[in-house]
């Protein structure tokens, strides 16, 4: 963690021209700034509702860019639904963090480093909220995102849980990018790479992937750099990298919304996801 600190990195790609993040549509979203390392950050998060504090989730979409706009709030084909509304229909505070480089956000595309700091001051600004929960606040991503949310969880101990679907291992894996990521070799691939973190994971953490396409060949290399760390890996049947995510974020999200904070963090079971992807295919 020490060396994480210290570290400056020498693989960063400019930052596009700014562009302000699209209002969303009044009462689904807000459009907040929240205080990160470099300056304020952009971000969606439902509105602040009246009565008791709720559990919460940030939410990390997949790509290179991990900026925020439409795809939050556009109807999607259950097949590929990356835009988490399954935690604001169950009625929890749900955030879209736009990171570094994104958007009019200060800062430049570390890929899976500076960015990582921004979750956490994402997760640190959601606790503040009235009506959140501070003991009920989980961090959940798909694909890249997801990769960055098991390195987050790592450094974020304020969190409930972490539910990270379809990460890699290695950011190695994803091959040419074209982006400063291809040129990651030695510290600068190691500093990026979820195993050399998530032995220090004090959160429970959860990875989920459909077991027919994706990323499955990490879980074994996690599995093995977890050494004890409160980690599970769950292969769902029948589901791939971007089917499995409207079903169970369905059933994750009705979970995180009934559990107590003084209650273990939830885990989903094989038994479980079985049925979410059963019901899906019924539908």
């Amino acid at each position: 963690m020490t060396l994480r600190k210290t570290f400056r990195t020498q693989l960063k790609d400019p930052a596009a021209p700014p562009s302000s993040a699209p209002v969303p549509p009044p009462g689904v979203f807000e459009l907040v700034r929240y205080p990160a390392p470099l300056g304020s950050n952009a971000a969606y998060v439902t509105p602040v509702r009246e009565g008791g504090r709720r559990p919460a989730m940030v939410w990390l979409h997949g790509g290179f860019n991990w900026g925020i706009g439409p795809l939050a709030w556009l109807p999607a084909d259950r097949d590929n639904d990356q835009s988490a509304r399954a935690f604001r229909d169950a009625g929890m505070v749900l955030m879209l963090p736009s990171l570094r480089g994104a958007n009019d956000n200060p800062g430049e595309h570390e890929y899976f480093l500076g960015e990582a700091d921004d979750v956490v001051a994402a997760i640190d600004f959601l606790a503040q909220r009235p009506d959140v929960d501070p003991a009920r606040i989980y961090l959940g991503g798909h694909s890249t995102g997801g990769t960055l949310a098991l390195i987050a969880a790592a450094h974020a101990p304020r969190l409930k849980g972490a539910y990270v679907f379809g990460p890699t291992h290695d950011v190695s894996e994803y091959g040419r990018t074209g982006t400063a990521l291809d040129r990651a070799k030695g510290q600068e691939l190691w500093m990026r790479n979820p195993v050399s973190f998530v032995e220090a994971l004090r959160v429970p953490t959860q990875v989920i992937e459909g077991s027919d396409e994706g990323n499955t060949d990490a879980f074994e290399p996690l599995r093995k750099a977890a050494k004890g760390a409160p980690l599970s890996l769950l292969l769902v049947p029948g589901a791939t990298h971007f089917s499995v995510l409207a079903p169970v974020t369905e059933l994750l999200a009705r979970r995180l919304a009934a559990a107590l904070a003084d209650e273990p963090t939830v885990v989903l079971t094989d038994a479980e996801t079985r049925e979410a992807i059963r019901a899906e295919r019924g539908r």
